[in-house]
C-alpha cells in the first residue's frame, strides 16, 4: 500500500479496538481526505468527513432468503411472515481485509475509467445532420458537411 502512497493514520485508541484506518495520498473533489477502515469485526468501510453519513460499507453483499418475522400486531398477530433481506459478508482475517481494500482502491481510485463514447449509427448523424447543420439527412449532405458532421459528434 505505501507504493501507491497510501498511509496509516490509526491512532492508539482505534489500535486497541482493532480498527485500522488508511489515508489516500490525494482528496476527494471537497477537498477533503479519503480514508479507509478496517476492523476486527470483519467490516471494511469508506469514512466520511462530511455530511450526515460518517461511513458505508464496501464489503460484498449477499442475498439471504427465508428469514421469518413473527408479527406482533394487528389481526395477522401470531403468524409468521416470510420476507428476503441481504447482509454484508464479513472478511475474518486482516490479511484479507487489506487485500479486499487494496483491490476496492486501485479498482475505484488508480484505474483509468474509458470516458464516454457516442454511439455512432446512421439514426445520430441524421439527427445531427437535422437539426444543427438544417440538412435533410446525413446523406443528402455534401461531403464537407459530412466530415463536420462526424467531427462535431467525435467532440
Amino acid at each position: 500500500m505505501r507504493v501507491i502512497g497510501v498511509t496509516e493514520v490509526t491512532t492508539t485508541r482505534q489500535n486497541n479496538n482493532g480498527t485500522r484506518v488508511y489515508r489516500l495520498p490525494f482528496k476527494d473533489a471537497y477537498g477533503y481526505d479519503i480514508e479507509f477502515a478496517t476492523y476486527k469485526s470483519g467490516y471494511v468501510r469508506k469514512l466520511m468527513k462530511y455530511g450526515y453519513c460518517p461511513c458505508y460499507q464496501i464489503n460484498q453483499v449477499r442475498k439471504v432468503s427465508g428469514k421469518f418475522h413473527e408479527i406482533k400486531y394487528g389481526q395477522h398477530k401470531g403468524y409468521y411472515t416470510k420476507y428476503d433481506t441481504s447482509e454484508r459478508v464479513l472478511i475474518p482475517e486482516h490479511g484479507d481485509r487489506i487485500e479486499y481494500l487494496l483491490k476496492f482502491i486501485l479498482r475505484n481510485y488508480f484505474v483509468a475509467k474509458p470516458k464516454f463514447q457516442p454511439q455512432l449509427n446512421m439514426d445520430s448523424l441524421n439527427r445531427m445532420a437535422k437539426y444543427v447543420f438544417g440538412e435533410f439527412g446525413f446523406d443528402s449532405c455534401d461531403s464537407d458537411t459530412q466530415d463536420r458532421i462526424l467531427k462535431r459528434i467525435q467532440e
